[in-house]
Formats: C-alpha cells, sequence, structure tokens
C-alpha cells in the first residue's frame, strides 16, 4: 500500500511571480505584495508552485500537506525549522526557519512532504 500526503488541507492562491526560473514543485518566499519568488538563501518559506507561470501568475500552496526538493542536510520527521536554500528547495534550518511538519522525507529523492 502506498502511502500518500499530498494535497491533503490543500489552500492555494494565485500570486504574480517575480524572476523567470520559478517552476512548478519550487518552495517560494513572497518577494513583495501578491508577489512570490525564489527568495534568499535562509529565507523563510510562504509556499510551493502548483502549476506553471502564466501571464506572470501562478497558483501556489500555501497550506497543507506538500511535497518540496530538499538540500544540505536530510530532514528529520516531526516539527522542523525550514528556510529556503535561494534555488526553489527546502533546507534545515540552522536556527530559527518555518517550524513545519515534516510527513515523509525521501532521501534517494531528496525530497520531503511538509505540512505547512
Amino acid at each position: 500500500m502506498d502511502i500518500c500526503f499530498e494535497g491533503v488541507g490543500q489552500v492555494a492562491a494565485t500570486f504574480q511571480v517575480d524572476g523567470e526560473n520559478v517552476q512548478p514543485g519550487m518552495a517560494v518566499a513572497l518577494t513583495g505584495s501578491g508577489t512570490v519568488g525564489l527568495g534568499a538563501d535562509g529565507g523563510l518559506p510562504c509556499g510551493v508552485v502548483l502549476g506553471g507561470v502564466r501571464n506572470g501568475a501562478a497558483a501556489v500552496q500555501i497550506g497543507g500537506a506538500v511535497k518540496a526538493a530538499y538540500t544540505g542536510t536530510t530532514p528529520k520527521v516531526g516539527w522542523q525549522g525550514l528556510a529556503l536554500d535561494g534555488k526553489g528547495g527546502v533546507k534545515t534550518a540552522a536556527t530559527g526557519g518555518l517550524n513545519c511538519l515534516v510527513l515523509a522525507v525521501d532521501e534517494d529523492e531528496k525530497s520531503v512532504v511538509i505540512k505547512l
């Protein structure tokens, strides 16, 4: 039996997108009023892009369970402070970070399922 958390409690909103490199599945930060972008390394994530950018806008999941890539140290399952890596993924925050519930970790794929 496969375990699946993705989409549980999904809350999404449409945002303007800052930058050309933002793709579906990337973790993003608020970069302005109603605008998201990759954000700075160590910044706080606000969500994960769900679909492609169209006319400068995209749907972003801002709540619920979502899958994201991670870099650096493998996050632990449970409550974890996460930060942006500045490239569309998340990483374990050295201090602070956004307190997220890590539901699943795939070390081969370098991805996590987190509850925002």
